[in-house]
C-alpha cells in the first residue's frame, strides 16, 4: 500500500533496529519513520557508528536523499557535516565512504535501498544529482514563501526536481508567530508534504505540539491546523507528487497553545505515540 498518513510522531520514541530494509547495510542502526510496503520507498533515521567504513565501489538501486542530523561522514571524497544535504540518483558511484566519529542522517530512499557492488551499467541521471549543499552558507529567503502564510517565515531551497517540480527545503519561523485573533483556517495540499522538525516547536491546534524529532507524512487532501509557534522552529520539508501548493479552508477555527496530542498514525506507529515533553531550559 502507499505510505499512510502520519501526523505526527516524535522520533525519540521509536526503537533502533539493525540494518536498512531491502537488503541494505546491516552495519548501521535505523529508525524507520515511514515506508511504502509496495515499492520500498522509505524515510529513516540512519546512525553510522564511529569508525564506520565502506571501501568497495558501490551504488544504490534507488535515489537517495539525505540531511545530516549529527556528526559527519564522507562519500566519494565529499564530506557532509551537520545539516549538509545531498540527492544522489540511483546508480551514483560510491567509491569509498567513511565516518570516523559517527553520523546520524535523515535519509529518504525512493525505493528499496539495495546495495550493489561495482558501477551501475546504465550510469546515473546527472541532471538529478545534487552532490552537496551547505545550508549554513546560505541566506534565508522570505520571497520564496507562499504569501498566504504569516510574515516572518523564510526558506533555504535545497532541491527542485527537473521533471516533477518536487522540492526539498529548510523552513524557519521566528517565535511568537500567533494566529490573528487566535483563529486561523486549516489547510491541505494536492501533494504529499513530509516534515521533520530540526529545532524549535510547531504547535498544531488539532493534533498537538511538535518538538525536535517530530515527523509527519502529510497525505494529499487531509486538512490540519490551525498552527503557530511560540518558540520558533526550523524544519526540513519535502514534497512528493509535485511542487508545494497550499489550499486553505474558508472557515477559521480557534487556536490554543496547549492542544491535546491527538496523532493520526498507522497501527505500527501508534504503539510508540507519546506527546512531546519539552525539557527545561534552566
Amino acid at each position: 500500500m502507499a505510505r499512510p498518513h502520519i501526523m505526527f510522531i516524535q522520533a525519540q520514541h521509536l526503537p533502533w533496529r539493525k540494518g536498512l530494509h531491502g537488503n541494505g547495510r546491516d552495519d548501521v542502526d535505523v529508525k524507520q519513520l515511514s515506508i511504502d510496503d509496495k515499492n520500498g520507498a522509505a524515510t529513516c533515521i540512519v546512525r553510522f557508528p564511529a569508525g564506520w567504513e565502506a571501501t568497495a565501489l558501490e551504488h544504490l538501486g534507488c535515489d537517495e536523499e539525505f540531511l545530516v542530523l549529527d556528526g559527519s561522514f564522507t562519500v566519494s571524497g565529499q564530506e557532509y557535516s551537520k545539516h549538509s544535504y545531498a540527492f544522489l540518483p540511483a546508480g551514483f558511484p560510491r567509491e569509498r565512504a567513511s565516518s570516523p566519529h559517527g553520523a546520524v542522517l535523515l535519509a529518504m530512499y525512493h525505493g528499496h535501498p539495495t546495495l550493489h557492488t561495482g558501477p551501475a551499467q546504465r550510469g546515473f541521471r546527472e541532471d538529478r544529482l545534487v552532490r552537496f549543499v551547505d545550508p549554513l552558507s546560505m541566506e534565508w529567503d522570505a520571497g520564496l514563501v507562499d504569501p498566504q502564510l504569516a510574515p516572518g517565515v523564510a526558506i533555504k531551497p535545497l532541491r527542485e526536481d527537473p521533471e516533477t517540480g518536487e522540492v526539498s527545503f529548510l523552513y524557519c519561523s521566528p517565535p511568537h508567530r500567533v494566529p490573528p485573533g487566535m483563529a486561523k483556517p486549516q489547510w491541505t495540499h494536492p501533494m504529499v508534504e513530509e516534515l521533520y522538525c530540526l529545532e524549535g516547536e510547531y504547535v498544531w491546534g488539532d493534533c498537538g505540539r511538535m518538538g525536535p524529532g517530530g515527523y509527519a507524512w502529510w497525505r494529499e487532501d487531509v486538512y490540519h491546523g490551525p498552527a503557530g509557534t511560540d518558540t520558533g522552529y526550523h524544519l526540513f520539508v519535502r514534497t512528493i507528487g509535485g511542487p508545494l501548493v497550499n489550499h486553505f479552508d474558508d472557515e477559521k477555527k480557534p487556536f490554543t497553545w496547549e492542544p491535546e496530542y491527538r496523532p493520526q498514525l498507522p497501527a505500527d506507529l501508534m504503539q510508540y505515540a507519546a506527546a512531546y515533553d519539552r525539557p527545561p531550559n534552566y
